[in-house]
């Protein structure tokens, strides 16, 4: 009877982790959504509330504030990133198909509606974040920033790429560049992003 017991209650407890899991899951991906599509102030829990069908009340037991929940969609996007880089790094993918990787995904994001890539999505607001949200960023920053690097590097040396300055450098005038593209085509149309991945590549001394 008590082993019964307890085979019932693991049961009933794995079912009840996974679907808190599931709940959480689909917070951050509303979340993901409004923060990409509006920015850190441009939406509440209330607009994520909505579209899962549960009370504020429901979020506030995952994430008690708001920098709590960006914070964690944030990092969340950093192990995403970290495991996606380690997939494609260990394939042996060469830099130019790697840095391909980087706006392919920005055009999939943009055709999603989401026109504002995470780490671009709160710099508007970024000097009146919460110290939480703003490490994260800046991690997050880091990571692309760090990969990017290591990409030219090997682009570089392998003569996929042709240019002068330093690759840390480089690196910055790439995100930067697509992160501005991403805002202005949100306002001018995919053509933009089209566009500004053209010009990020003739710059770089892409060779085919």
């Amino acid at each position: 009877m008590n082993e019964h017991y307890s085979i019932n209650s693991l049961k009933n407890t794995s079912v009840v982790m996974k679907d808190i899991n599931q709940t959480n899951q689909q917070i951050l991906y509303y979340a993901r959504n409004f923060l990409q599509c509006r920015g850190y102030n441009g939406f509440s829990y209330k607009d994520i509330s909505q579209k899962l069908g549960i009370k504020n009340a429901a979020i506030h037991n995952y994430y008690p504030k708001k920098e709590d929940l960006v914070a964690a969609l944030l990092e969340d996007s950093r192990k995403s990133l970290a495991a996606n880089i380690t997939q494609i790094e260990e394939s042996g993918s060469s830099a130019r198909d790697q840095l391909q990787y980087y706006f392919d995904y920005a055009l999939k994001e943009f055709d999603e509606g989401k026109s504002i890539c995470p780490p671009g999505s709160v710099i508007l607001d970024f000097e009146e974040l919460p110290e939480k949200v703003k490490k994260q960023n800046l991690l997050l920053l880091d990571d692309i920033l760090a990969w990017i690097s290591r990409v030219l590097k090997i682009g570089l040396e392998q003569g996929e790429f042709s240019f002068s300055d330093p690759v840390e450098a480089r690196a910055e005038l790439v995100v930067e560049a697509l992160m501005g593209a991403r805002q202005l085509s949100s306002i001018k149309g995919r053509k933009t992003l089209v566009r500004s991945i053209s010009l990020i590549k003739f710059d770089l001394g892409w060779k085919d």
